[in-house]
């Protein structure tokens, strides 16, 4: 029962659609600040991937606490600490008991109070690893997820790398990549699905990578049965809650790169506001569990497109270029 309850919570990842969260950064003196509420106070804070704690100067801190944003049992008591240019420093340490980015909350974060009357307000690792996925362009903060991020904050400027001139994915945080054929211009997209973690369209072609923890199963054969009769199910679900139908969909055991591994084809009927007319695509995908996450992989283009063409040795190109061997 265990096992079919846990299938049953990956099933419906593939499905599940997320809210992201953009954050419109401001410049101030060459660093970028974002809109935050601590405690339920409207500040601007340094976001800054090098701090590792959320930081205030000594100044707000004695306003917060003078009108009750803080309180005195919030403190945890006194420490020191080395910058990075190698001072030692003292500060004091509390929790905050939120911290609210955009739609976002998280609760109970590590802050210190820097004993200074000038140090900036810094949003540090400690409030960045609670938000969940995080990416930037230009001035904007990309966030997927929220605070019960269970795989553990990423900043995606870190810990991936996407090479728009020779079309090359890495992350390093999962250690899968994805080269993808130069026939086509690659552009990465962000995704649409809860768990994407690397999205890119190609025209006619969009590739993802969805990814979540896999609990307990360690091989997808041996579940064949009870997994694709799940996914089957979700289809009809997703029908009635969305209106988007999921057709012809047929399964494979197969090996993926040395592991036990389940193909699905299908086809998919539905209505997006981005377009005028329903859309209708067929999808190849590969569901494998690697390194205790499951890896749906996934290649789709329009139906009309497949109708009209043998496209299946351009898809095996597109997926040739997939791999796990990427390394920090």
């Amino acid at each position: 029962m265990r096992k079919i309850f846990a299938l049953l919570v990956l099933a419906v990842s593939i499905h599940s659609l997320y809210a992201q969260t953009i954050i419109q950064m401001v410049e101030d003196k060459g660093v970028y600040k974002i809109p935050c509420e601590i405690n339920g106070l409207k500040v601007k804070m340094v976001f800054d991937t090098g701090a590792a704690t959320v930081s205030l100067s000594q100044s707000l801190a004695e306003m917060m606490l003078d009108n009750n944003y803080i309180s005195i049992s919030d403190f945890n008591g006194k420490s020191k600490s080395l910058t990075a240019d190698g001072r030692i420093i003292d500060h004091t340490e509390l929790i905050l008991h939120t911290i609210k980015v955009g739609d976002i909350t998280i609760n109970d974060v590590m802050a210190v109070v820097i004993n200074s009357q000038n140090t900036p307000l810094l949003l540090g690792q400690t409030a960045i690893q609670k938000l969940g996925m995080l990416s930037i362009k230009g001035d904007k903060l990309y966030i997927k997820g929220n605070s019960d991020n269970s795989l553990g904050g990423a900043i995606n400027t870190h810990f991936e790398k996407w090479d728009a001139h020779h079309y090359i994915y890495s992350n390093y945080t999962y250690g899968f990549g994805w080269t993808l054929p130069k026939d086509y211009e690659w552009e990465r997209v962000e995704g649409t699905e809860k768990h994407t973690v690397f999205r890119a369209e190609g025209k006619p072609f969009s590739v993802f990578v969805n990814i979540r923890v896999s609990d307990d199963i360690n091989d997808l054969w041996k579940v064949y049965n009870q997994y694709t009769s799940l996914i089957e199910k979700l289809d009809m679900s997703y029908e009635k809650e969305t209106g988007t139908l999921v057709y012809e969909r047929e399964f494979e055991k197969c090996n993926l790169l040395g592991q036990h591994a389940i193909k699905t084809t299908f086809k998919e009927y539905f209505k997006d506001c981005r377009f005028k007319e329903p859309m209708e695509t067929y999808a190849e995908e590969y569901i494998v569990i690697h390194n205790n996450f499951l890896f749906n992989i996934a290649v789709k283009i329009p139906k009309e497109f497949y109708d009209s063409f043998d496209c299946s040795e351009e898809i095996s190109k597109v997926f040739k270029g997939f791999r796990y061997s990427v390394k920090h």
